[in-house]
């Protein structure tokens, strides 16, 4: 798995992600945690399936409809030729003259170029538009595995109107010929959304503020969020009651289904392996804690094994997100989620390069491409831009820049024009954006323009298969600037229809998520005209030799990290996270009469007492948490017994437990956190400091002092090896609680980053210390000194403590033949690497007692 901050880099010294060392990187934890995948079922879960559903020969569709439907389709069509022909397409009406017709209308062919994918008495599916590197990559994945995909149908359409039924309208027996076809032919589990809940669900939520959130746009003030929202977590549970009727491995898909991973987490075995994946951007905690929701869509994504992501800044905002708004630590191997460690992955998606290398030989691409450079001129140089007209995907800066270099560079006036393909977008365009385009392009045509040469040509429209490649494949240049964008796969698809043409050069947005990956294209910021007109000047001018070698470098890239290639490591690194420490579900309460069986059965034994919340109830001034009578008592008997090796491993400093417990005869001390330690029989204290540096202490100091001043009745503890905000004592205990999730995201990403320390979430405190000291070391070593020991109690109450049971748990993987009892002290529900828990650390002196 790949982890925003991995000690082993998979980024360059730009910041790229080196795909080379990443592979390398897969390919290492495969060897070193071998999981048996093959023959594994998958179930891929996404919003939609694959294909468009048609249903034929409805009974309510009248011959009237129909020849109804007829005529104002004929209409339709004659001002659609109208249209175009006013666009100065060429327009050839005839079909044997469609393949060279440079950009004609999407219905002229359609019909002649899709497939039937399947087809009964009363269905027939067609392939769905878009998305086509996710189908690719879940496609993949039959070679390997059984697989199984779960989605909702989506729209259904009667074929011979062509106009879309209510889903409510199906019949039983229609939904059950739908779910027979798509299952026996595609292994595809359909669920009918009811239509108002999914007009809320996809139309409401996911369009009007999911979506324009997660690309930095905030959702207009009408939008009615709350009964939005109460639909989209209807149809989230819908698809989480499917999948539950069918489980095995399951693999989630993008912002529409960000609460299936914790609805499966409460009906799934606690040792279910959930995944998901987020297509799109994910923004920064500053934006994303605007929304009302955002804890509940974070908790919901938090119930996953693996948390994927397109790029690392995505995976490190989400990481933020956690930290500010639910207070949970990031650490190396992910978030710890209360005890319970959810990795983080970063996975860029690929395509399906044979699959568009294939539609680029298609028998109608080369008449196109022959017939766009006839009617622009084999000396032009054409400029290629094909996106959805949103807000984020930048069309308006695309066409200012394109002035800008117009104007910058007066000798390309005349020798270079710019063909922009727009279709609608995501979320419903206003019309003053389409407007605005129409004027930009209105505005560059009559300024830089004459009765010879138009500088700018916009289709606002879909455009065919052929054409789209055919475009790919004569640029001279190809410009993907958006706003915003998970990753954008039309520039990796140019890079594949270009292998046998001119090997042009990309003009890539820097806020794309494939700038990580081509590093060899012009990137650029699209807010910054000038420095896209620069970057246009430089790819016209660019030396033959300096195209190929560039071209090499991002053709390598997109064969080697394919759809496939992308599929596949998401599966590998979901069931290697899986394999890993991690507890889900409630854990189940001490067995008191086994415990004493089997301490009584053991010759020797190893126990490990963590002090606060454990051997004592926490207190809220640390120095009232003094050892009751019954504590030291316990602690007195277990360490007279020969057969026992005590230690109490506490954060406490050394000199306050040398204090409350010093003078028990053969009890073992370690203070700060294993940063001290006095072994049993031994009146010697060994610090392990010596070859520590401590100079990390003064940047993490100035931290805590200004959230201190800010904090009224906040204070700082000062320990030998770490440093302890305290802010139990709070005088507004709300404020105190968030300031600490601030000064944690602080530490976190100015501080813990840079030096060799990590922090630590405890009972209101945030303490920083050194990462090689920690609970889990003292464990160690006391194993180590005492490898006959057949028996080990551990018992801790917070997250310090889960660093003995991590210790336990990875040594328990690699042979240890010790019994182990390892004990959260808490509720059933706290997430744990525990085993076992006891309710109150009262409970857990009286079950002391009964150890004789």
């Amino acid at each position: 798995m790949v982890h925003p901050s991995t000690s082993t880099s998979t980024h360059d010294t730009q910041g790229q992600i080196d795909l080379n060392k990443l592979q390398s990187l897969l390919q290492e934890q495969s060897e070193e945690l071998p999981v048996p995948l093959d023959g594994k079922k998958i179930i891929s879960v996404a919003h939609h399936i694959p294909y468009t559903c048609m249903l034929n020969d409805r009974q309510n569709v009248s011959l009237m409809d129909q020849l109804r439907h007829a005529d104002q389709q004929h209409q339709q069509e004659q001002q659609e030729q109208t249209a175009v022909g006013r666009r100065n397409s060429i327009l050839l009406t005839p079909s044997s003259q469609l393949d060279a017709a440079p950009i004609s209308h999407l219905a002229k062919r359609r019909s002649s170029i899709l497939p039937s994918l399947g087809e009964t008495e009363q269905w027939e599916l067609s392939q769905r538009r878009g998305h086509s590197a996710m189908y690719a990559g879940i496609d993949s994945l039959k070679d390997r595995y059984r697989t199984l995909y779960i989605g909702a149908t989506g729209n259904l359409h009667c074929k011979e109107t062509k106009e879309i039924i209510q889903t409510d309208s199906i019949t039983e027996q229609e939904k059950n010929g739908l779910i027979d076809l798509l299952k026996s032919k595609h292994a595809i589990v359909p669920i009918f959304v009811p239509d108002k809940m999914g007009y809320g669900h996809y139309e409401g939520y996911c369009k009007q503020v999911l979506w324009p959130l997660l690309h930095y746009i905030m959702w207009n003030e009408t939008v009615d969020e709350k009964s939005y929202w109460e639909d989209y977590v209807k149809v989230n549970q819908l698809f989480a009651d499917q999948v539950v009727q069918h489980y095995e491995e399951v693999y989630i898909h993008d912002y529409h289904l960000l609460l299936v991973p914790q609805m499966l987490r409460k009906k799934l075995p606690n040792n279910a392996r959930i995944g998901i994946f987020i297509h799109t951007p994910f923004v920064s905690s500053e934006i994303f804690r605007s929304l009302p929701r955002r804890k509940d869509i974070l908790l919901g994504m938090l119930g996953s094994n693996l948390v994927s992501f397109q790029t690392y800044n995505y995976a490190r905002h989400f990481s933020s997100n956690c930290t500010r708004i639910l207070g949970y630590e990031y650490t190396p191997s992910g978030i710890d989620a209360n005890g319970t460690i959810v990795g983080l992955g970063v996975h860029p998606i690929g395509i399906d390069v044979q699959w568009v290398r294939d539609h680029c030989h298609r028998p109608g691409v080369p008449p196109k491409m022959k017939a766009i450079r006839a009617k622009y001129g084999p000396d032009m140089k054409i400029i290629v831009g094909r996106d959805k007209l949103d807000p984020v995907k930048g069309v308006l800066q695309k066409l200012e820049s394109f002035e800008e270099f117009l104007k910058n560079y007066p000798e390309w006036v005349g020798r270079a024009m710019l063909i922009q393909v727009t279709s609608p977008g995501v979320v419903d365009c206003p019309a003053k954006l389409e407007t605005k385009a129409a004027e930009a392009v209105n505005r560059i045509n009559s300024r830089y323009g004459s009765l010879s040469f138009q500088p700018v040509h916009h289709y606002h429209q879909h455009i065919d298969r052929d054409e789209y490649y055919a475009l790919l494949s004569v640029a001279d240049v190809m410009m993907v600037t958006p706003l915003a964008d998970g990753m954008n796969t039309t520039s990796l698809e140019f890079v594949v229809a270009q292998e046998e043409t001119n090997k042009s050069p990309l003009v890539l947005s820097e806020f794309t998520g494939t700038a990580g990956s081509l590093s060899a294209a012009e990137i650029v910021n699209p807010y910054d005209y000038a420095q896209v007109a620069d970057a246009l000047h430089n790819c016209l001018v660019m030396s033959q030799e300096e195209k190929e070698e560039r071209f090499k470098k991002s053709d390598d890239m997109v064969n080697r990290h394919t759809a496939s290639y992308w599929a596949h490591c998401l599966i590998h690194d979901l069931v290697t996270r899986a394999a890993k420490e991690s507890h889900w579900g409630p854990t189940p309460p001490l067995d008191v009469d086994r415990l004493q069986i089997e301490y009584n059965g053991s010759h020797k034994r190893l126990l490990f007492f963590d002090y606060d919340g454990t051997l004592t109830p926490i207190c809220s001034k640390p120095e009232d948490a003094k050892p009751s009578t019954l504590t030291l008592k316990n602690l007195e008997r277990l360490c007279a017994d020969p057969h026992n090796t005590v230690m109490v491993v506490s954060g406490r400093d050394q000199a306050t437990l040398e204090k409350w417990l010093g003078h028990i005869p053969q009890l073992g001390l370690s203070g700060e956190h294993g940063c001290f330690i006095r072994d049993p029989h031994s009146k010697h204290t060994i610090s392990m400091l010596d070859q520590i540096d401590m100079g990390w202490k003064e940047d993490v100091m100035e931290v805590f002092q200004y959230y201190t001043e800010r904090t009224p009745g906040t204070f700082i503890e000062s320990k030998k090896c770490a440093l302890t905000w305290h802010y139990r004592t709070a005088e507004d205990p709300k404020y105190g609680a968030f300031q600490a999730k601030e000064c944690q995201n602080h530490l976190e990403q100015s501080v813990i980053s840079k030096l060799p320390v990590e922090i630590l979430v405890g009972k209101k405190t945030l303490e920083v210390r050194p990462t090689s000291i920690n609970k889990g070391e003292v464990i160690k070593r006391m194993i180590a000194q005492h490898p006959d020991a057949s028996f080990l109690l551990c018992a801790g109450d917070d997250k310090t403590d889960e660093d003995m049971f991590r210790v336990l748990v990875k040594m328990k993987s690699k042979g240890l033949t010790q019994l182990i009892f390892s004990v959260i002290i808490g509720p059933a529900e706290k997430s744990t690497l525990a085993v076992w828990h006891v309710e109150t650390s009262e409970q857990f002196n009286q079950i002391l007692n009964t150890l004789t």
